[in-house]
């Protein structure tokens, strides 16, 4: 960007004369990365700048510069811009450059028209144009090329072509021994005779109020008349001061400027016969080889080692300290014998205002100054020592007791505001009596009011607030009548003051007004206002001639005043920007040093300025390239002049270039963008003169710049673009994948079809194979209920078998019990009766028919089965096996067959033996097996 290629010495400003100059720009080697040695300098129709460069052709439009190389990489020594062509000449050739499609430039030799080859070694030093022809001056020859007919034409000499001059529609050139030629209306003639200019050679040819007047390298100025030339001498300036003049130009019909070999650039104002001097380091090379003076009234300057651009039809001035000779500049004044007074870090130092002399130090007044005012016809300083009484180059100390920021008139003395307090001095007559410190207050007033009415005085700190303060010069007290907080105390100064009959105190953010009703300071909304659109940068506010308010900002300087017709504020916003001035964040400054002339302090000396300010006049923004880019490749430029461009897919990262060919170190030029079709909001304010878009989309768009000087907006500058469809989004391919997505479809019906009668078959199987699955399992289902109800019946039998068994045994037992008793009785006869009955009761053939019928209800299939097993099996065994299964022991088996319970046991043994039972295995473990 502009500020981060440019050298710019706004300190810049140092001569041996003091002098303020205007803005400067500077332009290093390192900034164009080209040659150092700039030759020659023109500029085209959106004021673009091409500058003849021993490395090739500079081309700079306010943002970015660009070095365009001849095909055989020649130095160019001369260059001019007529109609669309840029036209240069270098080592054996001369040509034209056409700006493509592209924005690029491209060369193209015009050498081939010749009749005649170079001259080995021949150079073109100059270009000059009129009507429809163009000049080529080398050292042997002049060569007219006709745009038209498209001819070139040899203007033959026969000595050395010294120079080349175009002044109003005529061409002058110098041959050495023979004098000065002119061409006018396609005829050369014999203007001024070698016997008048003696060989002198001319650098330099103009017309003033109708006079031509010529500059020799010998510094010498004639005025000619008819073929004579009469010696003219310029009021104020020598030319002999000089070592040697290299070129002159009158430019602005105002200012005749010299640029010469080692001395610098001279400007003399040919209207009120000043003259300032440009040399080193306010420029970067005191050997001057080409000027140029643009549209916009700047002056070019093509050094011996880089590029000098001079604002000269800016009303700013700049003085700077280069050497730190003075400081920097904290308060200034100008008195009525113009005598200019700047307080500086370093002491009061003063100078005529017409003085061609350097500013000199007052004695005595070496430090720190704060403030220079006059108070009751006196010229005060204070001073970190305390306070001076000024006289013309003579200063008195009259307070040294403590540092003063600021003195005051007060009633009929003199109040001063110190580091921790105030004091007061009565005046009588011419003298200044003693000071006496005030009790009672001892913060720093270096912001002071004074409202002699209440008697009352107002203290601004930057910390504390806002004192209102009650002062009694008899007996030297103070009394803190109110202490009022601002909402928000900052770090970036304020200041507090009386504008049209209000008291007010300025921070950064806000300005507030003291409301003697509410005995308050309230926003001071009307003065707010004014800033919404504008930013300051510190709350250092002053009221000069007692209806301007000035403050400060980032970009501007501010002044307000009143609108007497409507009652209201308004706001002039001047564009000095707080870099050209950088002093310190609550030390800003502005003096008035004449009828709306203003001096502002800066870190390095300081700047004036002149209202009405007369802004620069904003110039087209214009896209000056458009490239596009496949990811991870080199961008290529594409064409600017198509009405709707078509970018390939794959080249969809593109970047913007742009400016505003604007020349001016006092401007701050910021752009704003959108590319409809991707974003519909415009960018924030910036000063980088590129946009960048990644991978965007395919789709149409339209992007959008504009642009910002100091407030003033440039109109919209459009351009159209599209991004192709990728290959597989084309036409064709869309067609392909709406014929493959049918194919697709149909496929995947039939498949799918396929697939459903499959599966729905499928589905009728798993039906069916369900359905057996339930029938069988309803099946058994039904066995299973079927054969608990026969396990039911089974435990039924079985509880009806056991009680029935039990009935028996108990019966039997009871019967032998019974016999047993019986058999006790003597009478045989009665018991023999008794005895044979129970004897029917408890026969074993009845109790094992009884048993055997019960048995087979619950265990139908056991007695078959053991006697298909062992056939060798009785009855009795059979009997045995029946009541070893319901495990009945050998004592409740003995009852059932009427024997004893040893016959039982006798009975179990013998029938292990029959079914061959093995010892290991138990005999009623075997039964319950079946």
């Amino acid at each position: 960007m502009r500020y981060f290629c440019i050298i710019f010495i706004f300190l810049l400003t140092y001569s041996v004369f003091s002098q303020e100059l205007p803005p400067i720009l500077n332009f290093s080697t390192k900034s164009y990365q080209a040659g150092n040695q700039n030759w020659m300098i023109a500029q085209d129709k959106e004021k673009k700048i091409y500058i003849a460069n021993s490395a090739g052709l500079l081309s700079y439009d306010g943002e970015r510069w660009i070095l365009n190389k001849t095909p055989n990489g020649s130095f160019i020594r001369s260059v001019a811009v007529v109609a669309d062509f840029i036209f240069t000449g270098s080592y054996m050739d001369f040509g034209f450059w056409e700006e493509e499609d592209n924005g690029e430039l491209t060369y193209k030799s015009l050498s081939f028209l010749l009749d005649k080859p170079f001259i080995d070694g021949e150079q073109i030093w100059h270009i000059e144009a009129v009507k429809d022809y163009v000049i080529f001056q080398s050292l042997n020859r002049l060569y007219s090329y006709n745009i038209k007919t498209n001819k070139v034409v040899i203007i033959p000499t026969t000595n050395t072509v010294v120079n080349l001059f175009k002044e109003g529609n005529k061409i002058y050139y110098q041959v050495e021994n023979e004098g000065l030629y002119v061409i006018y209306n396609g005829k050369t003639s014999n203007y001024i005779p070698n016997s008048e200019l003696n060989n002198q050679i001319l650098v330099g040819l103009y017309n003033y109020k109708n006079s031509l007047y010529l500059i020799t390298r010998n510094n010498k100025l004639f005025k000619v008349k008819g073929k004579k030339l009469v010696d003219f001498k310029l009021d104020n300036f020598n030319l002999f001061s000089d070592a040697s003049i290299f070129l002159a130009k009158l430019v602005n019909n105002q200012y005749l400027v010299l640029g010469t070999i080692g001395n610098g650039l001279r400007i003399y104002d040919l209207e009120n016969k000043s003259v300032t001097n440009f040399k080193q380091p306010s420029i970067l090379n005191n050997t001057i080889l080409s000027l140029y003076y643009d549209i916009n009234g700047n002056l070019w300057s093509g050094l011996d080692n880089g590029i000098s651009l001079i604002n000269l039809n800016n009303s700013v001035k700049i003085f700077n300290d280069t050497y730190g000779d003075i400081g920097t500049v904290y308060c200034s004044y100008q008195n009525n014998d113009d005598v200019l007074y700047l307080g500086t870090n370093q002491g009061l130092y003063a100078k005529k205002i017409n003085s061609k002399a350097n500013f000199r130090l007052i004695p005595k007044t070496s430090g720190q100054v704060w403030s220079i005012q006059k108070v009751s016809g006196r010229l005060l300083v204070g001073h970190d020592k305390g306070t001076f009484l000024i006289q013309d180059f003579f200063a008195k100390n009259i307070y040294n007791k403590s540092g003063t920021w600021q003195v005051k008139p007060y009633k009929n003395g003199i109040l001063q505001g110190h580091y921790n307090g105030m004091s007061y001095a009565k005046i009588e007559g011419d003298r200044i009596q003693s000071f006496h410190r005030f009790a009672g207050y001892d913060l720093s007033s270096r912001n002071i009011v004074v409202d002699s009415l209440l008697n009352e005085i107002w203290v601004g700190h930057d910390h504390k607030g806002v004192y209102r303060l009650k002062v009694d010069v008899r007996s030297h007290q103070i009394e803190v009548l109110d202490n009022y907080q601002l909402p928000a105390q900052e770090d970036t100064g304020s200041s507090i003051f009386r504008f049209y009959d209000k008291i007010y105190i300025a921070t950064a953010k806000l300005i507030y007004k003291y409301d003697d009703q509410e005995n308050s300071f309230e926003e001071a909304l009307k003065l707010n206002q004014l800033f919404n659109n504008h930013q300051r940068s510190t709350g250092v506010s002053k009221v000069i001639d007692n209806n301007k308010l000035w403050s400060f900002g980032k970009k501007n300087i501010y002044q307000i005043s009143k609108n007497a017709l409507q009652n209201d504020y308004v706001l002039n916003a001047i564009p000095i920007p707080n870099n050209s001035r950088e002093i310190g964040v609550g030390f800003e400054n502005i003096a008035s040093i004449g009828e709306n002339r203003f001096l502002l302090g800066a870190n390095s000396g300081y700047l004036t300025f002149e209202i009405p300010f007369e802004k620069q006049k904003i110039s087209s923004i214009i896209i000056t390239s458009f490239k596009a880019a496949t990811k991870g490749e080199e961008y290529t430029s594409m064409s600017l002049s198509e009405k709707l461009i078509e970018i390939p897919y794959k080249s969809n990262s593109i970047n913007f270039s742009f400016a505003i060919p604007h020349y001016h170190l006092l401007t701050d030029v910021e752009y704003s963008y959108q590319l409809e079709g991707y974003d519909e909001h415009w960018t924030a304010w910036s000063n980088e003169g590129e946009a960048r878009f990644r991978n965007l989309p395919y789709g149409d768009y339209v992007f959008r710049v504009k642009g910002n000087l100091n407030g003033q907006e440039t109109e919209i500058e459009n351009f159209q673009f599209s991004i192709k469809k990728p290959w597989y989004l084309s036409n064709l391919l869309l067609i392909f994948y709406f014929v493959s997505f049918l194919l697709i479809v149909y496929t995947t019906n039939r498949l799918y079809n396929n697939y459903y009668k499959k599966e729905q078959e499928k589905i009728i199987a798993e039906n069916k194979k369900q359905l057996k699955l339930q029938e069988i399992t309803a099946q058994q289902e039904i066995i299973t209920l079927k054969n608990q109800k026969l396990e039911a019946e089974v435990i039924s039998k079985n509880r009806e078998l056991a009680v029935s068994t039990m009935n028996i045994i108990r019966k039997n037992e009871f019967l032998l019990d019974l016999k047993q008793k019986l058999m006790k009785i003597s009478s045989d006869v009665d018991i023999e009766e008794v005895i044979t009955i129970i004897n029917s009761k408890i026969a074993e053939k009845d109790n094992w028919k009884l048993f055997k019928e019960a048995f087979d209800n619950a265990d139908k299939d056991f007695l078959q089965s053991v006697k298909s097993k062992h056939p060798n099996l009785t009855s009795n065994d059979l009997k045995l096996c029946a009541y070893l299964r319901l495990n009945l022991s050998s004592k409740e088996i003995a009852p059932m067959l009427n024997i004893s319970v040893r016959s039982v046991e006798i009975k179990r043994y013998r029938l292990r033996k029959k079914i061959e039972l093995p010892h290991e295995q138990g005999l009623v473990e075997y039964i319950l097996t079946f």
